[in-house]
């Protein structure tokens, strides 16, 4: 195996873990909200720098990488992917870290169990479509990538409306009801980014495979 091989599947290798902490800390916020779990949710808030450091790390190794075997074609593509999407699974933890902040917060605030229900749905829904992104782009599967937004977007979407309108409803209902509705509508908006985040890790994969830098349709 060439040296810039070598370097490439260590550089993967670090892809693969960052994207397995961004995911943990997703799964672990959106349960540390339905459950109330302060101590989970702290758990995510401390571990956002070690993703943090992770994409430093990445970054750092990915321009070595360009100044010392200057690759081209699918090599050189591997490493501005990489570049790439870290940026974007660095944003996904951070808006699992606001999740979990969230968490916090609405400890002083009246639960509303029907919009909390959404809440896991939504959060489990955008978990799954993030790590289909996140496999399909280890497997450089362009088909995959492309058949994702189509697979989730609309539900996701429609789910982020059934967590929206009962917590407008609540707020105009009961005025006492509008700091943990401003809460919900919040995670909500987190875990929305959260996919679009996922999307352009697919985008990343058409990359890969192609070369061609797309935005895929969002539905």
């Amino acid at each position: 195996m060439k040296i810039i091989e070598q370097e490439l599947a260590k550089l993967n290798s670090q892809f693969v873990e960052m994207g397995s902490l961004a995911t943990e800390s997703v799964v672990k916020a959106g349960k540390s909200f339905v459950d109330h779990d302060v101590q989970l949710a702290q758990e995510v808030i401390d571990s956002d720098h070690t993703i943090n450091d992770l994409q430093t790390q990445l970054e750092k190794k990915s321009f070595e990488l360009i100044a010392l075997y200057q690759p081209v074609a699918a090599d050189l593509r591997h490493v501005v992917g990489v570049l790439k999407a870290v940026t974007d699974l660095e944003r996904i933890g951070d808006h699992a870290r606001n999740v979990a902040r969230r968490t916090i917060k609405l400890q002083s605030l009246t639960h509303l169990p029907e919009i909390e229900a959404n809440v896991k749905e939504m959060a489990e829904e955008v978990t799954e479509e993030l790590q289909d992104a996140l496999n399909s782009y280890a497997a450089v599967d362009q088909e995959a990538a492309e058949a994702i937004p189509e697979k989730y977007n609309e539900t996701i979407n429609g789910m982020y409306d059934q967590i929206a309108g009962p917590s407008y409803q609540a707020m105009s209902q009961n005025p006492g009801l509008i700091n943990s509705a401003i809460v919900y509508l919040k995670v909500a908006q987190d875990l929305g980014r959260i996919s679009d985040y996922g999307i352009n890790i697919c985008e990343w994969t058409v990359y890969l495979a192609t070369g061609k830098i797309i935005e895929l349709k969002n539905y």
